[in-house]
């Protein structure tokens, strides 16, 4: 069922290419091809969101050393026996207090406060409130102090290491674009260039069918002289029926694999395209050594690691950081006023002098006991980086693969080349002498009809040889990480990366 559905297919492809009308269409090379992709794929648009999502975090990192402001008003009543008439039995409290503290990316911290309250008391002894001196009473304090770690958090590691990774993790992102493209392009030079083998097999295949029609025609005329039997004119038509069969193949093969390359560009899979003439280059057998070093610099997948490792190791700084003792030491300043009256009180706040100032000088210790949640974040940073190594080396070793193929792919097809050609004029040579035989009647049509066949074969392989040479140039362009480079896509899609 499978196959008859697969046959069902092919003949329909068959039919629509046979009836389909023929339309001017502007060729295309293979950079507009990838640019056509680079604009329209989901999966580098999701990448583009991603770095945009990146670049958020180092804008959260900066928030770190955002000042914080608190403040705070209270209202209260309290009444309460006493054991003495000199206590107040009553207090009514109104409070006014507020506070900000600026981060410095230094490690320290510099704040100030400041609290003002209004205090009414009543006693039961009038006596006791004769002898208050200020009832209500205006208070006032102000204080100014500068926290600085000594050990844990001296320099503010999490800070400095935070924006390393938000940098790197925005580097990153950009790179993950290149490797999603660098993935694509290499889909996109497998779809163009097979598409770009089946214009040759079409071409071949439709020089076939002329040459076939040539012969039958030959045959047609000297079979109604009687100079031939029948049935070598309906090998003739045997042998053109046979090359049209494999002309509209090679037909449906190539709509087959223009429907991927639309897809691939996400345009409808229908629309036609045509091959922009790939040049035949010369091409010299390759530098391994050099195109290692090349990849070492260029590849997408290795910058991408590049910046996973600086990650990494930020990571694991702060980690160790977080495993030290906390000690800080703290300085503060302030002053304080006590009045009878609101604005006394607020004016008093600012003036220091001997009789109402504050200063003090304290150490602050604090630890972890067990260090489970640190050692435990220290391994896992260190496990990390050791991972990143190993998927380096992974890495560098899969390049060298595709390098070596490619390597090989073109120092072994140079000589296949060569040899081809070498056989296409052999083989036309060949043809040309049979065909005369035939025509002065010292050979028969079969041998014709072989010797035709491979010439086809001849001609098909080395085109194709050679095309597959000029593929294998690209993919070694690919495996050294240089394609996109020379055509200029990846500065293209940093720019994107950046526009966003």
């Amino acid at each position: 069922m499978k196959t008859l559905f697969s046959h069902l297919i092919t003949t329909v492809a068959v039919l629509f290419i046979a009836t389909y009308p023929a339309m001017a269409v502007e060729p295309l090379s293979l950079k507009q091809v990838l640019e056509s992709i680079r604009d329209h794929h989901p999966d580098l648009q999701l990448n583009r969101i991603d770095h945009s999502i990146a670049l958020t975090e180092s804008m959260n990192v900066e928030g770190m050393l955002d000042p914080i402001v608190s403040a705070n008003v209270i209202a209260s009543e309290e009444k309460s026996p006493v054991s003495s008439d000199f206590q107040a039995s009553e207090t009514r409290l109104g409070q006014l207090s507020g506070s900000i503290a600026k981060p410095l990316s230094t490690g320290g911290t510099l704040s100030a406060n400041f609290s003002y309250n209004r205090t009414s008391n009543a006693y039961n002894s009038p006596l006791a409130a004769q002898l208050s001196r200020f009832n209500p009473s205006f208070r006032n304090q102000i204080n100014a102090s500068y926290r600085h770690p000594l050990l844990k958090g001296a320099d503010r590691p999490n800070y400095q290491q935070s924006l390393l990774v938000a940098e790197a993790g925005v580097d990153a992102a950009r790179q993950m674009s290149l490797v999603t493209m660098h993935i694509l392009s290499l889909q996109a030079i497998s779809a163009f260039y097979q598409l770009a083998a089946d214009d040759i097999n079409i071409k071949i295949a439709a020089q076939a069918v002329k040459r076939a029609k040539k012969l039958l025609n030959y045959q047609r005329s000297r079979e109604q002289f009687g100079l031939i039997e029948k049935a070598d004119r309906l090998q003739a038509e045997a042998l053109l029926a046979a090359r049209n069969t494999g002309l509209q193949k090679a037909k449906a093969q190539r709509f087959n694999n223009q429907s991927t390359l639309n897809r691939l560009m996400l345009r409808p899979s229908i629309s036609e395209i045509s091959i922009h003439p790939i040049p035949g280059n010369d091409i010299n057998p390759p530098s391994i050594a050099g195109a290692t070093e090349k990849a070492q610099q260029l590849r997408p997948e290795l910058q991408w690691l590049n910046a996973q490792m600086n990650v990494a190791d930020a990571q694991l700084l702060m980690a160790l950081d977080s495993d030290q003792v906390q000690l800080d030491v703290i300085a503060e300043v302030g002053t304080r006023a006590l009045a009878s009256s609101f604005g006394k009180g607020v004016t008093d706040g600012f003036q220091a002098n001997d009789k109402r100032y504050y200063a003090a000088l304290s150490f602050e210790l604090s630890d972890v006991l067990g260090r489970n949640s640190v050692n435990a974040a220290i391994r896992k940073a260190e496990l990390n980086r050791q991972r990143l190594l190993a998927q380096r080396i992974q890495t560098v070793e899969q390049i060298n693969d595709d390098i070596a193929s490619a390597s090989s792919a073109i120092s072994a097809g140079l000589p296949t080349l060569a040899f081809a050609k070498k056989q296409v004029i052999a083989e036309q040579r060949k043809f040309n002498a049979e065909m005369k035989r035939y025509r002065q009647g010292r050979s028969d049509t079969a041998t014709l009809v072989q010797f035709e066949g491979e010439l086809l074969d001849a001609s098909l392989n080395a085109e194709l040889q050679a095309l597959t040479l000029q593929l294998a140039e690209k993919q070694l362009a690919w495996a050294q990480g240089s394609l996109l480079h020379d055509l200029g896509l990846s500065e293209s899609l940093l720019n994107q990366g950046n526009a966003q």
